[in-house]
């Protein structure tokens, strides 16, 4: 099973990082390869369709969430990403002095059709990175 884990800091205090970043519909005001978020939802689960910038989508259902937590846990259930029980989490902490904040992204998934070290580098660069980056440049 590959991992990955990314975290970030920045300057700007917890609770306003998890307001830019703890909508689970929220991802396309704040990270560059995701165009929309179109509700898939059935009553049952929490699913958003993200439609990326090649016009290919990545279905994910959400796992757990916690507003007093910042925290969300997902699940990818289709699209064109080449894993499979992949389930990743989102959380934003205050840092140790309290003045500002870090957040932690990671993942677990199994390649599939695919090399690992090159899907990896794109959950890990292409998606992590980018998106906290991006966050903090909207902060």
């Amino acid at each position: 099973m590959a991992k990955v884990a990314v975290t970030h800091k920045y300057s700007a205090t917890a609770d306003d990082v998890w307001a830019l970043v703890g909508g689970f519909h929220t991802l396309p005001s704040w990270h560059p390869a995701a165009v929309k978020s179109t509700d898939q939802s059935d009553g049952n689960d929490i699913v958003r369709d993200l439609e990326l910038p090649d016009g290919g989508h990545v279905i994910e259902r959400l796992e757990e969430f916690s507003n007093s937590g910042r925290s969300y846990t997902y699940s990818i259930i289709g699209g064109v990403m080449p894993v499979e029980q992949y389930v990743a989490t989102l959380s934003v902490i205050e840092d140790d002095n309290g003045a500002g904040a870090i957040a932690h992204w990671t993942a677990d998934f199994v390649v599939v059709g695919a090399g690992e070290q090159e899907t990896v580098d794109l959950v890990a660069n292409g998606v992590f990175l980018t998106g906290l980056a991006a966050a903090a440049d909207k902060l």
